[in-house]
């Protein structure tokens, strides 16, 4: 199951969003930008953690 691993990257993520936020202002993306993002990430760390998210793994080939 990748949900519970999966929880703790998304955290990272949005630690390392967050250490990034200057950054992204001189990219000309504005705080509404960063919150729509940081909410984003901290929403899906939620639902991996509840249980009420997870991750799927598929493998396509041809016949």
């Amino acid at each position: 199951r990748f949900g519970a691993d999966y929880a703790t990257t998304l955290a990272h993520w949005a630690q390392a969003f967050r250490a990034r936020g200057r950054e992204l202002g001189a990219l000309g993306f504005d705080a509404r930008f960063r919150r729509l993002w940081e909410f984003y990430l901290s929403y899906c760390e939620g639902g991996f953690r509840a249980g009420t998210l997870d991750v799927q793994q598929f493998h396509l080939a041809r016949p």
